[in-house]
């Protein structure tokens, strides 16, 4: 199983998106679609599967964020949480899933917790270096993805 543990801010939006989406409702206003779509391309091209380590996790909009997803067909876990400590909720939940293959972990942070085997694993967004989310998820993001977990065939990939 190749495991993609993801951020939301920072990495599904952007400072330019929260200055465009003001007039928008609900969790449009906070999550851009395009990225969404990006998201999606790198799981269907790899097979990965979702695992939230946002602190969206903890908050009233989760609810709206499964439903958005679940509009897409993007489906998740979530690590625990320990006191906002993200690598060792990372561990954690790594420690209880021993099918995983690899991992990535998508953020636009690096955190204390993190250790130099994590680093190993890291897909850094683009952040605005703390003034703000910086430009979020990019095609270069998901092609660096694609090419760590390799693509999966499909049938039609197969000559008949």
């Amino acid at each position: 199983m190749k495991i993609i543990f993801l951020d939301i801010d920072g990495v599904l939006n952007s400072d330019d998106y929260i200055d465009r989406a003001k007039n928008e409702q609900g969790i449009e206003q906070h999550i851009d679609i395009e990225k969404v779509t990006l998201l999606k391309k790198a799981i269907n091209e790899t097979n990965a599967q979702i695992v939230l380590t946002s602190s969206w996790k903890n908050s009233k909009d989760i609810t709206s964020l499964r439903e958005l997803f679940t509009k897409y067909e993007i489906y998740f876990d979530v690590t625990p949480f320990i006191n906002w400590e993200r690598g060792l909720e990372i561990k954690q939940w790594l420690s209880k899933h021993k099918d995983v293959e690899d991992y990535i972990i998508l953020d636009d942070e690096i955190y204390d917790s993190f250790d130099g085997e994590m680093l190993n694993h890291l897909v850094k967004v683009s952040n605005a270096n703390g003034q703000g989310l910086g430009e979020g998820l990019t095609q270069k993001d998901i092609d660096t993805i694609i090419k760590r977990f390799g693509r999966v065939k499909k049938n039609e990939d197969f000559e008949r």
